[in-house]
C-alpha cells in the first residue's frame, strides 16, 4: 500500500492542531500556509498536516481548498471523540473508523426518523447516509492501528450531551464513536478520488454533561502513539531498500 506515496504527500487532517501536537515534537517550529479557511502545517516532504477549524462546515471548505490545490496520495483523519456509552471503550482508547454515518440530516415525524436516503437524497448512488471504508488504504491503517478496534463512527453537529441523545445518535447511526467532521471530510475525499481512513482516540464517554469524564491530554497522548506507529510503517514500507 505504502506504494501510492511515491509520487504524492500523506494529508493528515485533524480539527485542531492540539490534537496532533504530541505526535510532532516540533510542532511550534513546522512551516504553515494560512488557507481562507484551515491552516496546512508542512511536517515534511512527504507529510502535509491540514487543520481545518470544528464542524462539518469548517472541515468539508478547508478539505475542498487542499485537494483542489494540490495532488495527494492519500488523506488520515486524526483526532479525538466521544464513545457512546455502550460502546464498551474507554478514555484513552484507539479507534479506527470501519464507516462514517450522519443521523442528524434528514426529517424527525410522527412516525420517526428518516435520513437523507429516505428524503431521496442520498450520499451516494448506492448508500443513503453513510460511507464504508473498505480500500486497501484503510485497511493498511487498521492493520498498523492494531490492536485498535475498527468501530463505525457517526458525525453529529450537535454533540450528545444527554443520555436521551447520545441514546438516539448510537441508535439511529449504529455506532460506536461520535465526532463533528468525519463524515464531511471523507465524503469530500471521495469526490475528489483521494483514498480516506481515520482513527480517533476517545476523549471522553457521551451522556449527561455533568456526568461526563473527559481525558483530553490523555487522548491526544494515545493518538500521538498510533499516529506515529503508522507513520513508522509508512515510511519503512516506502523506503526503495526495503524487499
Amino acid at each position: 500500500m505504502p506504494e501510492i506515496f511515491r509520487f504524492s504527500p500523506l494529508l493528515i487532517v485533524t480539527a485542531v492542531a492540539t490534537e496532533l501536537q504530541d505526535a510532532f515534537g516540533r510542532w511550534i517550529e513546522l512551516p504553515v500556509a494560512q488557507l481562507p479557511v484551515g491552516q496546512l502545517v508542512s511536517v515534511s516532504p512527504q507529510i502535509v498536516v491540514l487543520v481545518t477549524g470544528v464542524g462539518a462546515v469548517r472541515a468539508a471548505a478547508a478539505t475542498t481548498l487542499t485537494l483542489s490545490r494540490q495532488s495527494f496520495a492519500a488523506l488520515l483523519h486524526a483526532g479525538v471523540g466521544g464513545a457512546y456509552p455502550d460502546a464498551q471503550l474507554r478514555v484513552g482508547d484507539v479507534v479506527v473508523a470501519l464507516s462514517e454515518c450522519d443521523p442528524q440530516a434528514g426529517i424527525v415525524t410522527p412516525d420517526g426518523y428518516r435520513d437523507l436516503g429516505g428524503l431521496g437524497f442520498p450520499l451516494t448512488d448506492d448508500v443513503p447516509n453513510r460511507l464504508v471504508f473498505d480500500t486497501p488504504w484503510a485497511d493498511w491503517v487498521a492493520r498498523q492501528a492494531a490492536p485498535a478496534p475498527r468501530v463505525p463512527f457517526a458525525t453529529v453537529q450537535c454533540c450528545s450531551g444527554t443520555d436521551a441523545d447520545a441514546a438516539t445518535m448510537a441508535s439511529r447511526a449504529a455506532a460506536a464513536v461520535e465526532n463533528m467532521e468525519g463524515l464531511a471530510v471523507a465524503w469530500t475525499a471521495r469526490q475528489f478520488g483521494v483514498p480516506y481512513a481515520a482513527l480517533r482516540a476517545i476523549s471522553n464517554v457521551t451522556g449527561d454533561r455533568h456526568r461526563q469524564q473527559w481525558n483530553f491530554p490523555a487522548a491526544c497522548a494515545a493518538l500521538a502513539r498510533t499516529l506515529n506507529a503508522i507513520l513508522d510503517a509508512l515510511a519503512a514500507e516506502s523506503d526503495p531498500g526495503c524487499s
